[in-house]
């Protein structure tokens, strides 16, 4: 064959030969590039990753925020059964700690540092929330809207993994509390108040870095048991995996989402809680003379302030469970290369 026919020839490169040009391959014609996706197909920088979990928060609020909504709303009516129960069976204590005041100001105290461990204990419930959520995360890059219900089927087949990785996750925080206050209440028995109190501060502090720390290097586990479809041991190896690397910036990004939106929620719910108080201070004075009636206004007023309780707590949780997400994508794209295998999904659809 010539060279004079190179329309039709072409050189094989393994012989060095002419030969007859194979037939082009057909052409596909114009297609539509694909959607730009609600989150970018890269690596996040650090205000991106943030603004990245606020910007899904909004656009699958019936996911995000629904799902929360369900799950604190039962967290609270188990917490609720609890403290009926436990002020039920100490009910002679109760009364004999009002008739103390400086007994009853410790007592108060003592409530308030629980409750602020109760807030770190239900860091758990994120793990179940974040693997709820992760599904919508995922379908999210090619701006698609997932709801509740959707994710919810999709998940078949691993919602108990869930259920047992969040409670895993508790028992954990748990046990590291627990652990760590035992020697409190042993120098409490011996008598060595002063070292019970050194032990307490130390102990706090030394359960505050664990609890973070443990956290964060697990922080992926419901995740990647969502979106991976792995066994609650398997998730653990996969998010201490990702997790080995980048961990202060990743850190910084969950704390300081954890930080702003908790402000963010408080400053909502605060002018609301201060309108609420001067109504029920307004209703409580001009009913003076029905205590039916004050009751009754005493009652609502105590249902609205849960009732912004909940709500607000749900909200904080549904934007920090979307940030672990976004944040576990991020990783996958910085470590995997993710961001090439979400744009060739893209361009396949």
């Amino acid at each position: 064959m010539g060279q004079t026919n190179a329309w039709t020839s072409e050189v094989d490169w393994h012989t060095g030969r002419w030969q007859r040009r194979s037939p082009s391959p057909p052409s596909r014609g114009w297609q539509p590039p694909p959607p730009r996706g609600l989150l970018p197909k890269r690596p996040l920088t650090f205000i991106e990753a943030l603004d990245s979990g606020f910007r899904l928060l909004r656009f699958v609020p019936t996911l995000s925020i629904g799902s929360s909504l369900i799950v604190f709303s039962l967290w609270s009516l188990l917490l609720a059964a609890i403290g009926a129960l436990i002020a039920v069976q100490f009910l002679p204590f109760f009364n004999d700690l009002s008739g103390n005041e400086d007994a009853a100001s410790g007592f108060i105290a003592l409530a308030q540092l629980g409750s602020v461990a109760l807030s770190l204990l239900s860091l758990g419930l994120a793990h179940l929330l974040s693997g709820i959520i992760a599904t919508g995360t995922r379908a999210s890059f090619g701006a698609r809207r997932t709801t509740l219900s959707m994710a919810w089927k999709s998940l078949s087949g691993r919602r108990l993994r869930l259920i047992l990785a969040t409670l895993l996750m508790s028992g954990i925080n748990l046990g590291l509390l627990l652990a760590l206050t035992a020697p409190t209440l042993l120098f409490l028995g011996a008598d060595s108040a002063i070292l019970a109190f050194v032990w307490a501060a130390l102990a706090a502090l030394l359960w505050f870095v664990a609890l973070i720390w443990v956290n964060l290097r697990l922080a992926f586990l419901g995740s990647a048991i969502a979106v991976e479809d792995l066994s609650v041991r398997a998730g653990i190896r996969r998010s201490w995996k990702l997790t080995g690397r980048g961990f202060w910036r990743m850190l910084g990004q969950l704390a300081l989402g954890y930080f702003l939106s908790n402000q963010l929620v408080q400053l909502i719910i605060t002018p609301i809680v201060f309108i609420i108080s001067v109504l029920l201070g307004v209703g409580m004075t001009t009913t003076t003379e029905s205590t039916t009636a004050q009751a009754a206004i005493a009652i609502v007023s105590v249902g609205l302030l849960l009732a912004l309780t909940l709500i607000s707590s749900a909200v904080l949780f549904a934007y920090f469970a979307c940030l672990v997400t976004v944040c576990f994508f991020d990783q996958q794209m910085r470590s995997e290369g993710l961001d090439l295998v979400l744009i060739r999904a893209e361009e396949d659809r």
